[in-house]
């Protein structure tokens, strides 16, 4: 989940204290992370760290210090009369915090309307991509697991795979026998129809619990697809407000229909094989980040790194990623060999794994926000 990340500097401690401990509760959902400082020097030495910052709330008596290009920079003021003057966005400090923080967020959707899009969806389905810059590493495999698990913890579920030779019928099915592969074209069409289609296309597996669509394998139909269509489906899958979670398995490419998952998702679940060539693909993808998405850390932030087929040594040094490694998923000799959907879905070592990670990375982040302070 993109979260937003907002730094207070202000000389009044006791307000400093309670606006952002105010703005960490109204983040039920860990929607805020909120750093806070009394002095001038320690924000300024903060921010020379590079870390990233969304929001800037400073008091008019502190210098403003050199920013971040994509840091938005909100003045607290004392005075009503000079925030209705100021040419920099402001806001009035003494009035109730609930209309304050309001006013900030009004302010920052206005500069950025798709962190307001994505906010929005909080409290909502929760979109996670599984992506992995290298193939053979078992992201399907993990994936579909995820779905399944997650359901088992009576959540509503849907798996889409946007792989280009997708490998869906390997762990799901039903009796239904007509594919789902129709919903690309009402999604190119920009069809009025596609919320009833994607009624009547998806399917059901009862042993994994998971919705899906049933897409036969066509390549050029995937290739063809443009992120604006991805956008258009996810949309429409939010819009039966039927799913708790949206799982979009993405091949290793970086076409445009995975780089406009990976935008829309909430958290992007970054699988690695224990070996030296995800790490290394995974920093030249960061590197180029920019190119991809107009700005850094869009997709860092999102990340959640998962080691796969992990026998109890790293054989890397992934800090280089300067990421935290959420995950150690276990290898499983017998997987090298065909296996039932039954294997596949049910190994109890593999899953109680998975159910470690939901419990890190979803239920964790569901419980509040973190704060910070810099005296």
């Amino acid at each position: 989940m993109k979260k937003i990340r907002i730094v207070i500097t202000d000389t009044n401690v006791d307000y400093l204290q309670s606006l952002a401990s105010f703005i960490r509760n109204e983040g039920g959902n860990n929607q805020f992370l909120v750093t806070y400082f009394s002095k001038e020097e320690t924000l300024s030495s903060y921010l020379k760290q590079g870390e990233m910052v969304d929001i800037l709330l400073v008091s008019s008596e502190i210098s403003i210090p050199r920013i971040q290009r994509d840091m938005f920079v909100i003045l607290l003021e004392d005075d009503l009369l000079k925030v209705k003057n100021t040419s920099m966005p402001s806001v009035y400090r003494y009035q109730r915090l609930d209309q304050l923080v309001s006013n900030i967020l009004g302010l920052y959707y206005e500069k950025n309307e798709e962190a307001g899009r994505l906010l929005q969806r909080n409290n909502q389905t929760k979109i996670f991509s599984f992506y992995s810059p290298n193939g053979g590493v078992g992201k399907t495999t993990t994936a579909v697991n995820f779905s399944k698990q997650l359901a088992l913890n009576d959540a509503k579920v849907f798996y889409l795979n946007l792989e280009t030779f997708n490998t869906t019928k390997l762990f799901l099915s039903d009796d239904n026998e007509n594919p789902s592969l129709q919903i690309f074209y009402y999604a190119k069409t920009a069809s009025g129809q596609l919320l009833s289609k994607i009624e009547k296309l998806r399917r059901h597996d009862p042993h994994a619990m998971v919705d899906f669509f049933d897409i036969e394998i066509n390549a050029q139909e995937l290739l063809e697809l443009s992120g604006n269509e991805i956008e258009r489906i996810v949309n429409g899958l939010l819009e039966t407000d039927a799913y708790d979670y949206i799982i979009l398995d993405l091949d290793s490419s970086i076409h445009e229909r995975n780089l406009m998952a990976m935008k829309e998702s909430d958290t992007i679940f970054w699988i690695l094989a224990n070996d030296s060539v995800g790490p290394l693909k995974t920093k030249s993808f960061l590197e180029e980040e920019e190119k991809f998405f107009g700005r850094e850390n869009v997709m860092k932030d999102k990340m959640s790194l998962i080691i796969n087929k992990f026998n109890g040594n790293l054989l890397n040094d992934f800090d280089e990623l300067e990421l935290p490694i959420d995950g150690y998923l276990p290898f499983i000799p017998n997987w090298t060999h065909p296996q039932s959907r039954a294997e596949l879905l049910g190994n109890d070592l593999f899953n109680q794994e998975i159910q470690s990670i939901i419990r890190k990375v979803i239920l964790t982040n569901q419980e509040g926000g973190v704060l910070n302070s810099g005296f």
